[in-house]
């Protein structure tokens, strides 16, 4: 199978297994808003978030596991791709301990942290986040597993594993809330299918990889821990400027505006949609060029970084206009009048932000895939410092919308990095000129931004209908029109309209 095509299929997966985890995520958030007050909703995404960063622990390893077995199994050796995985699980295992000992920490200091928390909230935030956080470090090491599906760039279970794990989940979740179950019962459900998701991995891995990628801690090698602790020490780093940048925002909006906590919730989950939907459809970049990098030339990989960016600049557009021209009314749908126009203008702002910092995601990926993710480390450090300074500074001064402008920020700052800096620095591998990448991966696709750059000036934010319906109409035909024709190259739409027909002739087989 031809490295295009791996990266199609595993596109297709990971979008098939976002859009039904979406469609989940989309119904609970209504219930949680609807059937708690405000500080409850905001005490539940404070429990998940600071859960969520025991997973930074992970310290960029899975990457690695991905990665070092896509690239042993094209070379045919199943030795190393055992020790991969088995060294990378022990190694886990330990900073999952450590995972433990910071949910601990976390739970003592709840009272400080968020001092503006209703004080009979405290003993139920206290007790859901051990729930969950112990939880998430249980699964921490069975991650490796889906890991090594990812390094043999099969997708089929991870994907039925991650839709079940949510259905089910939330299912149980808005039983709960009709039930008018507390605070603690729901973190008590999350933590529950936490752990089963994590025993469903090993037995995955069991039944469908292990002839081909074995595993037992008997095959914990040294030399490995050292050679994956030297590829994960960078990536390690980026995954803790992550956090200061998408991670901390709403611990900073708890400890400094908690009343705000849950309508800057509202609007971050919408940003983590797109931003979830970006790395699934090109996250099967990192495990394909790993694969196809010993018999590539840096030429040919900058051929398909600048066409990969190219498609994604396009899909961040158009997945972040309606956002910001629509996200009263959609939100309004979504969680109802109260919660829309207060977080309207944060997700306005988060959108623009994080549309400006995931157009060099794939350049991101790539540059991992290659292992030099060392060269582009300044820019994911800088990126996070401003991001963090700006915000701590604004949000005492204006509130909420202060962490959001310090995303956005940080954005043109990373931005501006990678491209000045980074780039530079990677050309031996990533052999792309950073003119031409400015000028065809990037501002080539952002025209299609023009119709609604003329439409703004007819703008209402907080209107059912944001716009005149025939000026929305021709402005979003425009949109396409310039998309299609201006922002792709005749090779890419020749590319596209081919891989449209392979597919459409593949339905018509099965049927």
């Amino acid at each position: 199978m031809s490295h295009k095509r791996k990266i199609l299929q595993g596109s297709a997966s990971n979008l098939l297994r976002l859009i039904l985890s979406l469609l989940v995520s989309l119904v609970v958030p209504p219930f949680l808003v609807h059937r708690m007050s405000t500080a409850e909703y905001s005490a539940w995404v404070l429990i998940m978030q600071m859960s969520a960063y025991v997973n930074l622990l992970d310290l960029g390893l899975q990457t690695g596991v991905g990665k070092f077995v896509a690239e042993h199994h094209a070379l045919g050796d199943r030795e190393t791709s055992t020790r991969v995985l088995s060294t990378s699980f022990a190694l886990l295992a330990m900073t999952a301990l450590v995972g433990a000992v910071v949910i601990a920490f976390l739970t003592w200091r709840v009272p400080q942290l968020f001092h503006q928390m209703p004080r009979d909230l405290v003993s139920s935030v206290r007790e859901g986040l051990l729930a969950v956080g112990l939880s998430v470090a249980f699964t921490l090491p069975f991650g490796a597993f889906m890991a090594a599906f990812t390094g043999l760039q099969e997708y089929w279970f991870p994907t039925i594993l991650a839709v079940l794990s949510r259905v089910l989940s939330a299912a149980t979740l808005v039983v709960l809330l009709l039930v008018h179950g507390t605070l603690v019962e729901l973190a008590l459900v999350m933590a529950a299918f936490n752990v089963v998701t994590a025993v469903m991995q090993f037995l995955g891995w069991r039944k469908y990889v292990k002839a081909r990628v074995d595993f037992s801690l008997a095959f914990f090698h040294r030399a490995t821990a050292v050679r994956l602790v030297r590829y994960a020490g960078v990536l390690s780093l980026w995954m803790v400027a992550g956090l200061m940048v998408s991670g901390l925002d709403i611990l900073i909006v708890g400890h400094y505006d908690y009343k705000h906590t849950g309508f800057y919730a509202i609007a971050s989950s919408v940003t983590n949609f797109m931003i979830t939907i970006i790395g699934s459809i090109f996250g099967p970049l990192l495990p394909a060029v790993s694969s196809l990098q010993a018999g590539s030339t840096p030429n040919r990989i900058g051929g398909l970084l600048s066409r990969a960016t190219r498609y994604c600049t396009l899909l961040l557009c158009l997945m972040g206009l309606p956002l910001v021209f629509g996200a009263y009314p959609l939100l309004s749908l979504w969680v109802g009048h109260n919660y829309a126009s207060r977080s309207a203008l944060y997700l306005e702002v988060l959108v623009l932000g994080n549309v400006i910092r995931q157009l060099t995601y794939p350049y991101a990926l790539v540059v991992v895939a290659t292992g030099r993710q060392h060269l582009a480390t300044i820019a994911a450090i800088t990126e996070a410092v401003v991001n963090v300074i700006v915000s701590v500074v604004l949000v005492q001064r204006i509130g909420a919308i202060g962490v959001a402008l310090g995303t956005l920020v940080g954005a043109f700052v990373s931005l501006g990095m990678h491209i000045s800096i980074s780039m530079h620095f990677t050309q031996s591998t990533i052999l792309i000129r950073r003119s031409h990448f400015v000028l065809r991966a990037l501002l080539r696709p952002l025209l299609c931004l023009t119709p609604s750059i003329l439409l703004f000036p007819f703008w209402k934010r907080l209107n059912m209908l944001p716009a005149n319906p025939a000026l929305l109409a021709i402005s979003a035909v425009l949109t396409l029109a310039i998309a299609w024709r201006v922002g792709l190259t005749a090779e890419d739409r020749q590319e596209l309209m081919s891989a449209a027909s392979r597919l459409l002739y593949w339905r018509v087989q099965q049927t």
